[in-house]
């Protein structure tokens, strides 16, 4: 074996865990445990500005988990002192119809079943690699969103009665029900809009009235009166504290391009269809680095093109930021969206 064509495949130094090249060039190195020296990776990758079109990784164990996070990241080259075969088959499932140019190679120096940890068992049986991200990121608690907790309110509006729910933070919520079942006054009450009758909701071990400003993002639903004489841009600068962000054009155009919506910036707010709109309400949220979106009926009165777009930057979200996400939908699409849990709010006896 040729290690001096093939640096990655050399021996790490003792003080390492994983380093990084990108063809014969060291770019990154750490020595943290677990699945930490990815995420850094993760990170730094992020605002790398050299090149980086021929990644190779060796880490001292490679489990499907690892394998997971490393084709995201574009590796194309993993070589592992202990590898799995669960990560090795991962790996073929991805290559399988490939063009051989994208193709991942994987060597180990020991190869075992599984690695001795609980990501093994937890993944072993699940091939979705958007949702593996997800629950890895929540484990390694490096997630945007917050503990919504709601423990035995009641409402004099709709049927909540004596309700209670824990969404974890980066989860993800649907809350379903008849008209008038309360679901639009459960949002106001999580963000302290109103106060329910009884009981308690917390957000982030915090009531409402005592989280930090712009800790949530609600989006009511859109009706003929959410028109007003703002700019798209000076809509999506209302998330910005005053003077918390010195580079708030920038801001502003990410979050815009993030739900895209750059090109809506120089135009009046009152003038966008509903789909416009919700993208730039979106981009709002965005903007504000929300840790809980509250979203009311955001698919309502969209066609078929504007729903799947609303769709698929909820999906994008919870696979990036991951904010805490709670949806008030009739929406069969949007119920059926895998990952989600689901609250239906039933009249008593129903």
């Amino acid at each position: 074996m040729n290690f001096e064509n093939e640096p990655y495949l050399s021996r790490l130094p003792e003080d390492k865990t994983l380093c990084v090249y990108n063809s014969s060039s060291l770019i990154f190195s750490n020595s943290g445990k677990w699945l930490m020296p990815l995420f850094e990776l993760e990170k730094f990758l992020k605002i790398y500005l050299g090149p980086k079109d021929n990644l190779c990784a060796h880490d001292t164990a490679v489990g499907k988990a690892a394998a997971v996070l490393m084709a995201r990241m574009g590796i194309k080259k993993i070589h592992a002192d202990i590898g799995s075969r669960l990560a090795e088959r991962y790996i073929a499932e991805l290559n399988d119809g490939v063009d051989e140019k994208e193709k991942i190679s994987f060597s180990c120096g020991i190869k075992v079943d599984r690695l001795l940890c609980a990501t093994e068992d937890l993944f072993e049986s699940l091939y979705d690699s958007d949702e593996i991200y997800m629950q890895l990121r929540r484990r390694a608690r490096l997630v945007q969103g917050v503990e919504a907790r709601v423990e035995n309110i009641s409402s004099n509006y709709g049927f909540i009665n004596d309700l209670s729910f824990t969404v974890p933070a980066g989860g993800r919520l649907m809350v379903a029900g008849e008209n008038g079942a309360g679901k639009t006054t459960l949002l106001k009450i999580l963000c302290g809009l109103i106060r329910p009758k009884s009981g308690e909701v917390f957000i982030d071990g915090k009531t409402p009235s005592l989280l930090p400003k712009r800790t949530i993002g609600y989006i009511p639903q859109q009706t003929d009166n959410t028109e007003f004489s703002l700019s798209v841009e000076e809509v999506v600068s209302l998330g910005i504290g005053r003077a918390s962000v010195k580079n708030r054009e920038a801001v502003i155009r990410r979050s815009l391009e993030r739900t895209g919506a750059l090109g809506l910036i120089n135009r009046s707010y009152s003038s966008l269809s509903g789909g416009e709109k919700q993208k730039v309400s979106l981009a709002r949220c965005l903007a504000q680095d929300a840790k809980l979106l509250l979203l009311d009926e955001p698919t309502a009165a969209l066609d078929a093109e504007n729903r799947k777009m609303v769709t698929d930057i909820l999906h994008s979200l919870s696979v990036s930021e991951i904010p805490t996400i709670i949806i008030v939908t009739h929406d069969k699409e949007l119920l059926k969206m895998h990952g989600w849990q689901t609250l239906v709010l039933e009249r008593p006896g129903d």
